[in-house]
């Protein structure tokens, strides 16, 4: 058991950043405010919310220790004025300097040390300095706040603890007795509206007997506000809602409540005048295909009318009307919805066509409006160029380029046609296949072609069997692209038809009727170079049995051709059934495969928006390869079938994944995350292709082993590439600020590969044969660095290898060191 280091080693940077004193600029007779305290009721509680209304916050911390202030305090506050003096009361150093370098060097050495005081003052946390303003002013936002809350006679101060250069500040909170709503009465001044609000009172946020809550007040505003104008109100505006007789000095703790919705003030030759509200309808719809600002005063020549809706266009009319009516929801003849204005807004956008949408109403009479939706086109044609930083578990870093070219509203229908060629270099997560071990030898070119259509497609014609508001889309592609220094190498084919459609913010479907792949292995050759372990033991048997035979990589299957027959089965049958395993992996691996499959995939997030740190997302894909194509071909080759003479894998995969973030106090994250996938062959393949089969390892897996370096199941194998055709694993990660910009991360990673095949290959510790083949799940442990440059987070992880499944014998912290420890390094977070 090796761990001691380890632990020796946390130990070690605990104690370096705690030994910096944290109260180092504290101005003399100023305190460092370390602790904020609040009593609720004369006990010691901890409520986030109310926490949240506290002004001025201690320094952040993680485990007790305010790394982000010994950060600062790192740095020199008064660094230009050190760097002047040393400059100047040191000649004889500085001369020295530029004899060894030269001035400019001397100069630029000086700055540096700016800069990293610049960058220590900048990435940490000044010290919080008590100031009793604020913490007057925070009792005054928690009064508040429990008054918004119904503890209307609620009593809130501070005092006020001080030690050597530091304070705490205790909030003390008396909530006393909440007050409740009684009766609530309604007066609407207009019939129309009182009907609308008698059928959806029901929905309403204000009930009797509830504790008065401010927010409920302000959520029903809102409620009305948006029934009222989705029910054809269109002149209703939410400063027409009042609410009266709130009592709050009420003696039983109980108030009334008035709910007042008056009509509508205009203002008629400067008199403000009273105008009753109505329903309106929408009976005339304008359509401005090509609007520009430039050409404002042009007349337009091209008119059209379809279905009701009147089209413009300045030039000739570029869209065909019906592509564009997919879009759009607002229909002559609907009364006035601001839904339907939003959807028609948001759907216009998605057809990324248009760099300006804009819909307007005016009133033709109290019963009726005219709708006017204004677009800008975007240019037909671009062309794009981008770099970018990429990260896979395979591609452990690297850099990619390319351009791309777009045609926008190909055929009239507001398709988007896109030809993309990218090129990329990186570093793969192991440089096998590679002999000369290099950094960044690896390389990919790729090509693409695809057509997006806002609308489903079938080969014979488009259908509306899904909903135009759940937004539609069918994707046609084609492409290539050649890999070099990655295993054997490869060329990829690549074609499919994507249907996709949102139902709603949350969810997602995505039915590929066709996805194929043609995957070519260009160094076959190569392959005992690359996979050295397997020569490594043909090796062994050829010098104990065939010491003569002179044996290379490039001769090895030939060896096994003269050499490995039924005699030397006879003579040492599992050195005869080791080497047809390395035979049969050669082929496995080796074989070029056509991988036809019909996939179906499902996401959920109910994440709200980018901010929103508590939520759950859920993916579920399943995909079944080559049963249609075995089925309607009649290509055979040794029984198996084929389609240009290669062989159509055949199997079913099963993907699940499940994330949920907890939003912590502190902008702290813990996320959870499990992945769960089985592939299946039958039919036509005994095995699935390599590139189908699933890995385990590296930066987004189970970050203490290396990509493809565990499993499958307890095996040891030694090779290059393990794969399997079952993976479980589960993520568990605590997120935390350092500094301003250096979170830090503690995670522990558990899982395996395993083999569910019937493959001649597999060994009985490789197999999953129910719950107690968990046993052989490895369990890695350890913590990261993430440093947010803004446009995208750079990370390190250090992962120990905590339970190892392919040793024997004890196999908790066996190997927990820092010789035996994985750096892995990414963009962005893991999941």
């Amino acid at each position: 058991m090796n761990f001691n280091i380890s632990f020796l080693y946390y130990i070690g940077i605990l104690l370096v950043f705690n030994a910096c004193k944290a109260t180092k600029y504290v101005p003399e007779g100023q305190f460092l405010l370390s602790k904020n305290k609040i009593h609720i009721d004369d006990k010691n509680k901890t409520d986030n919310e109310v926490k949240d209304y506290i002004i001025q916050r201690p320094n952040s911390t993680f485990l007790g220790i305010p790394f982000s202030l010994h950060f600062y305090n790192r740095g020199n506050i008064a660094y230009e004025q050190f760097h002047d003096n040393f400059f100047e009361n040191n000649p004889k150093t500085i001369n020295t300097f530029n004899k060894i370098f030269s001035e400019k060097q001397t100069v630029r050495i000086g700055e540096s040390y700016k800069n990293l005081n610049r960058w220590f003052l900048m990435g940490g946390q000044a010290p919080v300095i008590l100031n009793e303003i604020k913490a007057a002013q925070t009792t005054e936002k928690l009064r508040t706040y429990y008054f918004n809350n119904g503890y209307f006679n609620a009593e809130v101060d501070y005092d006020i603890h001080l030690k050597i250069k530091k304070a705490d500040i205790n909030y003390n909170i008396v909530k006393n007795t909440p007050f409740r709503l009684d009766s609530i009465r309604t007066i609407i001044d207009s019939q129309t509206l009182d009907s609308i609000y008698q059928n959806t009172k029901s929905n309403s946020f204000l009930k009797s007997g509830d504790i008065y809550k401010d927010m409920n007040f302000r959520n029903e505003a809102d409620r009305l506000t948006r029934t009222f104008r989705n029910a054809g109100i269109y002149h209703f505006s939410q400063n027409q809602i009042g609410f009266y007789d709130i009592d709050n000095v009420a003696t039983n703790h109980k108030t009334d409540v008035i709910l007042k919705i008056t009509n509508r003030l205009i203002e008629n030759e400067g008199i403000i005048e009273t105008k009753p509200l109505n329903i309106q309808k929408i009976t005339k719809i304008g359509i401005f295909t090509d609007y520009s600002y430039d050409r404002i005063n042009e007349s337009f020549k091209d008119t059209t009318v379809y279905n009701g809706f009147h089209f413009y266009s300045h030039d000739k009319l570029k869209y065909h009307p019906k592509a564009l009516l997919n879009a759009i929801f607002i229909e002559p003849g609907d009364i006035y919805k601001d839904s339907t204005r939003s959807l028609t807004r948001k759907h216009l956008k998605l057809l990324k066509n248009f760099k300006m949408v804009k819909i307007k109403y005016s009133e033709i009479n109290d019963k009726e409006l005219a709708a006017t939706i204004i677009l800008t086109p975007m240019k037909k044609y671009s062309i794009s160029m981008n770099t970018e930083v990429i990260h896979s578990n395979i591609k452990q870093l690297g850099f990619a380029g390319g351009f791309s070219f777009i045609n926008r509203n190909s055929f009239r229908n507001a398709e988007i046609f896109k030809l993309t060629f990218k090129g990329s270099i990186f570093d793969v997560a192991k440089n096998v296949g590679d002999t000369n071990d290099k950094s960044f030898s690896s390389w990919e070119l790729s090509a693409d072609a695809s057509i997006e259509v806002p609308r489903i497609v079938f080969p014979f014609g488009s259908s509306s069997i899904i909903d135009k508001k759940m937004a539609p889309k069918t994707l046609f592609s084609i492409g290539s692209s050649f890999q070099k220094n990655i295993g054997l190498d490869k060329q990829k084919f690549t074609t499919f038809i994507e249907y996709s459609w949102t139902p709603n913010k949350r969810t997602k479907h995505i039915i590929e009727p066709i996805n194929g792949q043609y995957v070519k292995n260009l160094n076959k050759d190569q392959y005992f170079y690359i996979y050295s372990s397997e020569y490594s033991d043909l090796t062994t048997i050829q010098e104990e049995y065939f010491p003569d035979y002179a044996l290379t990589e490039d001769n090895a299957l030939q060896f096994v051709d003269d050499n490995i027959d039924q005699e030397f089965q006879a003579t040492d049958p599992d050195a005869y059934q080791e080497v047809k395993n390395i035979e049969k992996r050669n082929e496995i691996i080796t074989t070029d495969y056509v991988i036809p499959a019909i996939t179906y995939s499902f996401t959920y997030s109910s994440q709200t928006d980018f901010k929103d740190e508590n939520y759950v997302f859920f993916r579920a894909k399943i995909a079944n390869v080559g049963s249609l194509m075995s089925a309607l071909t009649k290509n055979e080759i040794d029984g198996v079938k084929t389609f240009a003479d290669t062989p159509i894998a055949q199997y079913t995969k099963t993907d699940f994944e499940f994330i949920k973030y907890w939003g912590l106090p502190k902008s702290n994250v813990l996320v959870f995350r499990t992945f769960a996938g089985i592939a299946v062959p039958y039919g036509n393949s005994d095995d699935i292709p390599f590139t189908s089969s699933y890995f385990i390892g590296g930066s987004s897996d189970i970050r203490a082993y290396k990509t493809y370096e565990l499993g499958p199941g307890s095996n040891n194998s030694g090779l290059e590439f393990n794969v399997g055709s079952l993976k479980l694993i589960a993520n568990l990660e605590y997120r935390f600020g350092i500094t301003k910009s250096i979170k830090g991360a503690l995670f522990i990673d558990a899982g395996n590969i395993w083999d569910i095949t019937d493959s001649e290959l597999s060994q009985s510790d490789e197999k999953f044969t129910g719950l107690a083949s968990l046993k052989n799940s490895a369990i890695g442990t350890g913590f990261g660095i993430r440093y947010d440059f803004s446009f995208f987070i750079f990370r390190m992880d250090l992962g120990f290898k905590t339970y190892e499944p392919n040793i024997e014998g004890d196999r908790w912290f066996k190997n927990y060191d820092l010789d035996s420890s994985v750096i892995n390094i990414g963009i962005n977070y893991p999941f």
